[in-house]
């Protein structure tokens, strides 16, 4: 069976690196005032099926549940157990083995960060690069599958 891991900010989430930096510590809800990018429904109506996974960096406490309170309003058919926030700068690949996921070529990454697709490749799973105007856009380092529509998820991992 498939597994689906999705990145939140930049990826899900409209997230702007350079504003965030400056208010993440300082704003007390910052990330649950993110928009959604388009496709979100489509995101989660296929969270149904049980087999998507939230995989999110995070700077602090205060920010886990910011984010939980995002995937609350758009993204509630993913179960509790599912929603996985590691620290920012952690491998999110070694991360899920301590949680007792094994990555391998059925676990697909969605995420705007190429370094996070890379570690992730490297331990045999599947990454896809989400493009977006803020993201981290330096395609020209990855060279794996990429998304720009959310709608189309689905249909790339099918």
């Amino acid at each position: 069976m498939k597994k689906i891991f999705l990145d939140l900010d930049g990826t899900l989430a409209k997230f702007n690196v350079k504003n965030a930096l400056q208010r993440f510590d300082k704003e007390i809800g910052f990330f649950a005032k993110l928009g959604a990018y388009k496709g979100i429904e489509e995101i989660n109506e296929m969270a149904k099926q049980g087999n998507v996974y939230i995989i999110s960096a995070s700077p602090n406490e205060q920010a886990d549940k910011d984010k939980m309170t995002w995937i609350e309003k758009y993204l509630n058919n993913i179960p509790k157990a599912n929603r996985l926030i590691c620290r920012v700068g952690e491998n999110k690949a070694e991360y899920l083995k301590t949680k007792g996921i094994q990555i391998d070529k059925n676990c697909y990454l969605l995420d705007d960060y190429t370094k996070n697709l890379t570690e992730w490749e490297t331990v045999g799973g599947v990454g896809i690069k989400r493009i977006t105007k803020v993201a981290d856009n330096s395609t020209k380092k990855w060279k794996g599958l990429e998304l720009k529509d959310l709608c189309k998820l689905s249909t790339v991992v099918a």
